[in-house]
């Protein structure tokens, strides 16, 4: 039987962020791992720094909508699949390695409120041997 939400309560994933003030940015050595809200018509975190080109980046994405009709996707450029698509209380993970410097922009791909696109947010990437600290804004 197919589910049209999941339960934030039942949801199981390590890295869930179940509210906003749940959602963080942390680096253990060469990774990082992103604990990521979507819910119309944001992301938090939604403007991260501290990533460094060669990065191993785990991004966790919670849908926190409890409407079944609310999906959220997501993409950046880079990433190991071109979209993902987070049903309504579920977590999903996409792993991205940045190659280069710059400011890399994500957004929702799948159309979730007349806001939909202003649902986005930005990664800077710096160099290699950049000791720029994690840093990160949550859009409450």
């Amino acid at each position: 039987k197919s589910k049209k939400y999941y339960e934030l309560s039942e949801n199981e994933h390590p890295y869930a962020a179940k509210s906003e003030r749940e959602a963080k940015v942390t680096r253990n050595g060469n990774e990082v791992h992103i604990s990521m809200t979507m819910i119309r018509s944001h992301f938090s975190p939604d403007n991260i720094e501290g990533v460094k080109v060669g990065d191993k980046v785990y991004l966790h994405m919670t849908n926190l909508e409890q409407d079944f009709d609310v999906p959220h996707g997501f993409s950046i450029i880079g990433a190991n699949t071109s979209e993902i698509l987070v049903m309504p209380g579920q977590t999903k993970t996409i792993v991205w390695e940045p190659k280069r410097e710059g400011v890399w922009p994500f957004y929702c791909t799948d159309f979730c409120s007349a806001l939909h696109q202003e649902m986005q947010g930005y990664i800077r990437v710096s160099g290699k041997n950049s000791n720029t600290p994690i840093k990160f804004t949550l859009d409450e």
